[in-house]
This record gives structure tokens, sequence and C-alpha cells, in this order.
């Protein structure tokens, strides 16, 4: 997917934020799937990952940025997400440098949709700079982990409305 295609997304994301939030507008979730997919980071669509144990994946792919608890669990029980925050660095000279936190949608017990609506909307801002500056870097300087935590924050988005 190209830089603006992205930067379009992010933007619609959060200028519907307040009714995505409130139910009254649903999330295009195939389109962010669909973008996911095409970042060609994950060595699977990103809906092929939901059903897979923690184990599973931090055995095949994980980066281990995430916080896995549960190693018999499915992905989709994941509380922690990698949120992707900031972007720095020198694209004359080949250095890119992306810098994450983590975030809990779960926190105290319950599903909090804004905290997962941040992860996906801040972190595609975030992606999209990168795709405007370096795109060819980013697959190779991207956290897995952060690239999983998208489709996550999507899923429960989506089935935790």
């Amino acid at each position: 997917m190209e830089s603006l295609n992205t930067i379009k997304l992010a933007d619609e994301l959060t200028t519907k934020q307040d009714d995505i939030l409130a139910d009254t507008t649903k999330l295009n979730a195939e389109a962010i799937y669909q973008l996911i997919d095409e970042l060609k980071v994950l060595k699977h669509p990103i809906q092929e990952y939901f059903e897979m144990s923690q184990d599973e994946y931090y055995s095949i792919e994980s980066d281990h940025q995430l916080t896995l608890l549960d190693m018999n669990n499915k992905l989709v029980d994941l509380h922690d997400r990698i949120l992707t925050n900031h972007v720095d660095g020198y694209v004359d000279k080949d250095e890119i440098n992306l810098t994450y936190n983590h975030e809990n949608p779960y926190e105290d017990g319950m599903y909090d949709k804004e905290t997962d609506f941040h992860v996906l909307a801040y972190s595609l801002k975030v992606i999209s700079a990168v795709m405007a500056v370096a795109p060819q870097k980013l697959t190779e300087i991207i956290s897995k982990d952060a690239v999983l935590s998208l489709g996550l924050a999507v899923y429960a988005l989506k089935h935790n409305a």
C-alpha cells in the first residue's frame, strides 16, 4: 500500500474516532487488515494469527517485544499491545529508528476501546510517516509484534463493540 493511502486511512480513523468509539460508525477492519498484509512484515495474512497460540507465534515469528503470559492462550486473548510511537533518524544516512510503548487495553479487567483505537490510529500515522520518506526501510525496521498489535487492536475493536 502506498503511503498516501496509509495516511488517508490514518486520518480517516482519527476524524471518525468519536463515532467509532461510540459504535455509531463501523471500523473498516478489512481495509486495515489489507494494509497490514500489504506491509509484508508478517509471514502470513494477519487474520491467520488470531487463532494461533501465543506459544506458536513466539516460536515461529515473534521479535519478543510483546509480553506473552499464557502461552496456551490464543493471540486474540493477549492483552499486551505494542504502540509504534515515534520515528526519527536521518533518511540521507539510511538511519531510521522506531520506538515503541506497551499498552494494555484490558487494564483493571475491563476492555478500553480507546486504548486499542489509540494503538491503531497513532501507529498508522507513524508508519505512514516512514512510508513517505523511506518505504523500502519499513519492513526492515518495524517490529513484527507491533504489526501484529495493529491486527489484534482491530480484532478487539470489531469484536468487543
